[in-house]
């Protein structure tokens, strides 16, 4: 059972990587590190958040978030916009580059699921959806 789980994780992790380094290149933004890419997948799934929403979900001090977020302003990959009912607060939108990854990378994700999917006879994945809910439960509880 180890030596299958090692090795459905080691290639379950270079499956995705490879996706999401083609959907990097795709949608032309080779020029973000893997931190960066996380900032914009807080920044899209968050949706108009704050610096401190953006910290908070990635698990980061808010200084990081701002070092971070200052970084994809300068490489145009988000905006921040000062809070008209608070000035000590920001929130970040993303640039159409930024949607344009999110898109491709919503899509390839899509693709993946449903490439998994057709690998599995109907009870085959029922059994699997129920492991796998199984096992974020516990991952869940063991970061909790």
């Amino acid at each position: 059972m180890e030596e299958i789980l090692r090795e459905f994780i080691v290639t379950l992790d270079t499956s995705f990587k490879k996706l999401v380094q083609e959907t990097i290149e795709t949608a032309g933004v080779s020029n973000l590190s893997v931190n960066q890419i996380q900032y914009i997948q807080a920044i899209g799934t968050l949706r108009y958040p704050t610096i401190s929403e953006i910290a908070e979900e990635l698990n980061i001090t808010k200084a990081s978030a701002t070092t971070g977020i200052n970084k994809l302003v300068s490489l145009g990959y988000a905006k921040k916009s000062q809070s008209t009912e608070d000035k000590r607060i920001y929130h970040v939108t993303l640039t159409e580059s930024s949607q344009t990854f999110m898109r491709l990378h919503q899509k390839a994700l899509e693709d993946y699921v449903a490439f998994i999917g057709q690998l599995l006879t109907p009870d085959e994945a029922e059994q699997f959806k129920r492991t796998l809910e199984k096992l974020i439960k516990g991952f869940y509880e063991k970061n909790a």
